[in-house]
């Protein structure tokens, strides 16, 4: 299954209008082999300046050094209109690796637990939800959108399936996609920062870590968890290759069949490939002609973060659970995303993607109910 970027939505237009001009069809055809070549040297050198982003940060102590580092720089440079390069193939390995590994930590314990957590989690999506209308609310009152745009702007979910919903409802999709976009970078940058301060003041609660898994015990189980996405893939689901792997690994977990935990080297190639894969989706549009989108992006993704650490903070008080592992739980970042952060951070990676998971799956099956919903408050209201 492909996924598209944010390039897919603005180069429609450009191709048919190049399709027609003259200069254009003078132009002889590339050879195929030169577009993979050339396509492959800008992958390489993506992944090889990513990869040196992650570095500097671990240099730096970053928190989760080689995800932030590498959505930094390749960030950075896709803003300043350097043509960095990813693919969904890139992203999909990224994610199968995180979800195999967060998917060791399942056990029947935490999975008793999680069951018994199931309407505390559903609460916090529809709160996310609530959270969102607030900041589109903000974001009305910022940018010059309409209604159904500015929610699903603000729905933490995927950036595809905001920007697909948004084709079925008749709103904007490349709002959209900015904006999620800059929701989901934000938070993966501000997060890692958000838990470390927190458990520097004492919040920290550090799961135990099991021993090292042999590499030969590793190929056995990536490849067990490979048909668990490959099953996934082939119905569309979002996030496939994560949710994939994790329920194949859980699955064998909670049976007591997974010997240890993924080493470390596979760990640090996951963080740099979805760092890579966020940190490219920026474009040099963004300081241009979708400067005042980026600026609206500023305001609103704090504003959601603030409101759902409020929220952790108020769970903690209540579930007795630690509130980094909550502000990661209820972070508006994908699932994936924020799976690694707890599990390289040495958090309940179970119970953060068991958050994470109720939360998407609730905002999807709710944003086109809600997007009409709203776009008949706002002119009620407005």
């Amino acid at each position: 299954m492909s996924q598209p970027s944010l390039d897919d939505i603005p180069a429609k237009s450009q191709a048919e209008s190049s399709d027609t001009s003259p200069s254009s069809a003078a132009k002889p055809p590339r050879s195929r082999i030169a577009d993979v070549a050339a396509t492959t040297a800008i992958l390489l050198a993506t992944f090889a300046v990513a990869f040196a982003g992650g570095y500097a940060a671990k240099i730096l102590h970053f928190p989760l050094p080689w995800m932030t580092g590498a959505l930094m720089i390749t960030a950075a440079l896709g803003l300043a209109g350097v043509p960095v390069r990813s693919l969904w193939q890139a992203r999909a390995a990224g994610q199968f690796v995180t979800g195999a590994a967060v998917g060791t930590t399942f056990t029947p314990a935490i999975l008793a637990t999680i069951l018994t957590l199931l309407p505390v989690m559903m609460l916090g999506a529809l709160a996310s939800v609530v959270v969102a209308v607030m900041g589109a609310l903000i974001l009305l009152r910022l940018v010059n959108v309409d209604a159904k745009t500015a929610i699903l702007a603000t729905m933490p979910a995927g950036v595809i399936e905001m920007a697909n919903i948004a084709n079925r409802v008749g709103a904007d999709p490349l709002p959209i996609m900015v904006l999620q976009t800059m929701r989901v970078g934000l938070t993966v940058c501000a997060a890692p920062f958000l838990v470390t301060a927190l458990a520097e003041a004492g919040a920290r609660n550090v799961v135990t870590q099991g021993e090292v898994m042999s590499w030969l015990t590793v190929l056995a189980l990536m490849g067990a968890s490979l048909m668990g996405g490959l099953v996934l893939n082939r119905f569309a689901l979002p996030n496939a290759w994560f949710l994939g792997s994790l329920f194949v690994m859980a699955a064998l977990g909670s049976l007591g069949l997974i010997p240890g935990r993924v080493p470390e080297p596979i760990m640090v190639v996951a963080q740099v490939i979805i760092g890579m894969t966020i940190g490219t989706q920026y474009k040099h549009e963004f300081l241009t002609r979708l400067f005042r989108l980026l600026l609206a992006s500023l305001v609103t993704v704090p504003f959601a973060l603030f409101m759902l650490a409020l929220l952790a903070a108020l769970y903690s008080l209540f579930l007795g659970y630690p509130v980094t592992t909550l502000v990661l739980a209820l972070a508006p970042a994908g699932i994936a995303e924020m799976a690694l952060t707890g599990k390289v951070l040495g958090l309940d990676a179970a119970l953060i993607t068991s958050f994470q998971m109720v939360r998407i799956i609730m905002v999807i099956g709710l944003a086109a109910w809600t997007s009409r919903q709203f776009e008949r408050l706002v002119a009620r209201w407005g």
